[in-house]
């Protein structure tokens, strides 16, 4: 009877874990859903941008050539974040929901989002900061100099004011990794380490310990005729009635 109270509190405060880490993993797919869909959207205007017909009254080759590959750069940019963030909302909540190996599989899918965040985060912020010069370049290849000179001084103040408030937001807001919280238990680290019970039920009707490389579990076995027996630790052992 105690056993089985002592179960019931570890498998409760266990489930309260898998609860909290679930948030989290909701966390990172809601930010990787918003900013997959904003590099979407940028990498639309970029594509606009390569198929825009230069004009052929005024040509310069050098400004064309970083025109382009600025284009190409952040749509490049935008299109790996799209990417990234489109696979990592897909296959991490299903290795947290499926895994066989548990709450081991849930902390994996967890820390794997939380260690690209700050890839995909860079280069969807780079994409826009490139994509602001590319804009800028455009009005000097398709318009005088002095309407470009014009243009150039807002684009200029507004792309300057970007970067400053993204160091600035990041500095106020970011927090250090010794300081983040997270929802992983180290003292139930031990009882993580379990399998599906599913697999441990035996087909022939013997003893068998299933649960893999990820975890273990021990079934019950009954041979005809005989008292039941439980495998424990790799020894067989009568139960007693």
């Amino acid at each position: 009877m105690l056993q089985l109270k002592k179960n019931k509190i570890v498998t409760h405060v266990s489930e309260g874990q898998v609860e909290i880490r679930q948030m989290e993993v909701d966390w990172y797919c809601g930010n990787y859903q918003t900013i997959s869909g904003q590099a979407a959207m940028l990498a639309g205007f970029a594509f606009n941008f390569i198929t825009a017909p230069m004009p052929k009254d005024q040509e310069n080759t050098l400004l064309e050539f970083i025109y382009f590959y600025c284009v190409c750069a952040a749509m490049g940019a935008e299109l790996g974040v799209i990417v990234i963030s489109s696979y990592l909302s897909v296959w991490a909540p299903s290795l947290a929901l499926r895994g066989k190996r548990g709450a081991t599989d849930l902390h994996k899918a967890c820390d794997t989002l939380r260690d690209y965040q700050a890839l995909v985060f860079t280069c969807f912020m780079c994409g826009w900061v490139i994509y602001f010069i590319a804009s800028v370049l455009q009005v000097w290849i398709f318009y005088r100099k002095s309407i470009a000179t014009f243009v150039s001084i807002p684009f200029s103040i507004f792309t300057l004011a970007i970067i400053w408030y993204l160091f600035d937001l990041r500095w106020k807001l970011s927090l250090p990794e010794d300081q983040v919280v997270s929802g992983k238990i180290a003292h139930f680290r031990r009882y993580e380490n379990i399998g599906d019970i599913a697999d441990g039920l035996p087909a022939s009707g013997s003893a068998s310990r299933a649960g893999g490389a990820g975890g273990d579990y021990f079934a019950v076995g009954q041979d005809e005729g005989d008292e039941p027996k439980i495998l424990v630790s790799g020894r067989t052992t009568q139960r007693s009635s």
